[in-house]
């Protein structure tokens, strides 16, 4: 089944994506999308073929990206912080505060477009609770990472049971 991802934006237009639904349950839903072209995140290179599975929770601040090169090997984990995550019948709404984390397959973590959130700020985007919530998720990533992981890799491996399927 076809699902859609909206992204909204302080800065830019939204964006949406259509992805597969893996799975859902009352608070959350697992999505997959395969790049069709190559990219890159924090100087690491994303192949097309890339299968992204994304994690959705209605009560988070982030969604949670874990990418899958074509022979199956970890590519890393980009989040992106966000609030007004909203899931609905065939689509999932959110508005993305800009702030982004990646880990490599090492877990070495980046921080991405800390300058694009700063500009947004300075012209009046971003609000002092906005910053208030993207530094306190921030700092909650960092320190759950593992967990968050774990749990998300739980949950990819009981949606999609067969060996190979990522």
């Amino acid at each position: 089944m076809k699902f859609a991802e909206v992204k909204r934006h302080l800065n830019k237009p939204d964006e949406t994506y259509l992805c597969d639904l893996i799975g859902r349950g009352a608070d959350f839903v697992v999505l997959k999308y395969v790049s069709d072209r190559d990219w890159q995140v924090a100087g690491q290179p994303i192949p097309a073929g890339t299968s992204t599975f994304a994690y959705y929770r209605a009560a988070g601040g982030s969604v949670v990206w874990k990418m899958v090169g074509p022979q199956g090997n970890l590519t890393g984990y980009l989040f992106h912080i966000c609030k007004e995550l909203e899931i609905q019948e065939d689509r999932v709404i959110y508005l993305d505060l800009l702030l982004d984390l990646w880990f490599d397959p090492t877990g070495e973590c980046t921080v991405l477009d800390r300058d694009e959130l700063e500009d947004s700020q300075q012209k009046g985007q971003v609000s002092k609770n906005d910053l208030a919530w993207i530094f306190r998720h921030e700092r909650e990533i960092v320190q759950e990472f593992e967990s968050i992981v774990s749990d998300l890799d739980h949950l990819i491996h009981r949606l999609l049971p067969a060996p190979g399927s990522f």
